[in-house]
């Protein structure tokens, strides 16, 4: 792939953030918005440092930081190129974040702000909002199936702060401590079926935020792209838990398929009855076993799903709104 002659990147000495910032966060924006994929070209340390008109070094740091940071990858003698690493893939699929400064900015510029003025008020508002939702908000998270563990996981790893996680079956009056801990909550937290049943736990005044799972898309393919009428049998540790994962594929869409469910113990009980599906969907928490019972390991995929991405912009903008209500009491 040819080496572009130039990348638009543009510097401003008197910005409230480095020059070496300005032009990574420059680059990744460009990823991002497919300007730049994955294994495209960059021009050369000289040929952009001439371009931007900065010195050398400086630009040498900047790739240096994003080959580092998995952003750029440097081949001997080939130059440096967009990687295809978890990082960038993430970047892509989190680009609405860039739409939302973008949309940020331009409201910005209605009053008056100039790009410097809305970097150093938009650094200062994330610095405020992330002290306070960090450090004085209670979240806890309400989980009831066997996957819960994952799912929990899943959403601490998208909010980033301090989430406590609870079994929706330990909520109950012989648990006194474990029922405090729900109500005193600052948000809670749970999936959209059990959503209902958190709510009838909380007090009134209690926020209750539900998360929809949605299957991976490689999962998702996989089924699809099966002939109607194809047998899949899903499996997981108990029969509810193996109906959640049939709710979900069809509400992602799927219905040319002949869904089949059955927990565990059953298959244990009667384990040639793997033999009369053509595929065989298993939650995590149960592959192990499973894989015992069939010998075409081709034909078991692995429930992997994701967090609904609305659901998550909801999350994340109430986690901070709640966090910043704290600081002003």
């Amino acid at each position: 792939m040819p080496v572009p002659d130039f990348l638009p990147i543009v510097v401003n000495p008197s910005a409230p953030i480095t020059i070496n910032a300005q032009i990574a966060e420059q680059i990744k924006l460009l990823i991002a918005m497919g300007e730049l994929q994955p294994g495209d070209a960059l021009p050369t340390v000289t040929q952009l440092a001439k371009q931007v008109g900065v010195n050398h070094n400086t630009l040498a740091a900047v790739y240096n930081d994003l080959i580092s940071s998995n952003y750029l990858i440097a081949q001997r003698g080939k130059g440096t190129f967009v990687a295809n690493t978890q990082v960038v893939r993430n970047i892509i699929t989190n680009k609405q974040f860039y739409n939302l400064l973008g949309q940020a900015f331009s409201a910005a510029a209605t009053v008056g702000l100039s790009p410097s003025e809305f970097a150093g008020a938009a650094y200062a508002q994330a610095v405020m909002l992330n002290r306070y939702s960090s450090t004085s908000l209670k979240l806890v998270f309400v989980g009831c199936s066997h996957q819960s563990a994952d799912i929990y996981e899943a959403i601490k790893s998208e909010i980033k702060i301090p989430l406590s996680f609870l079994r929706l079956s330990d909520l109950n009056p012989t648990k006194p401590n474990t029922l405090e801990e729900i109500l005193t909550a600052d948000l809670v937290i749970t999936t959209a079926q059990h959503q209902w049943e958190v709510i009838q736990l909380t007090a009134p005044e209690q926020e209750v935020i539900s998360i929809n799972l949605k299957p991976d898309i490689q999962l998702l393919t996989q089924i699809s792209s099966k002939p109607r009428n194809t047998k899949v049998l899903l499996i997981s540790i108990s029969e509810t838990d193996s109906e959640d994962m049939k709710r979900i594929l069809v509400q992602a869409g799927i219905s040319h398929i002949n869904f089949q469910t059955i927990e565990l113990k059953s298959l244990e009980q009667s384990p040639q009855f793997v033999s009369q599906f053509e595929l065989v969907c298993v939650s995590k928490v149960v592959e192990e076993y499973v894989l015992q019972y069939s010998l075409q390991l081709d034909k078991v995929l692995i429930f992997n799903f994701r967090l609904d991405e609305s659901n998550m912009s909801v999350l994340k903008a109430r986690i901070a709104t709640i966090g910043l209500g704290k600081s002003i009491v």
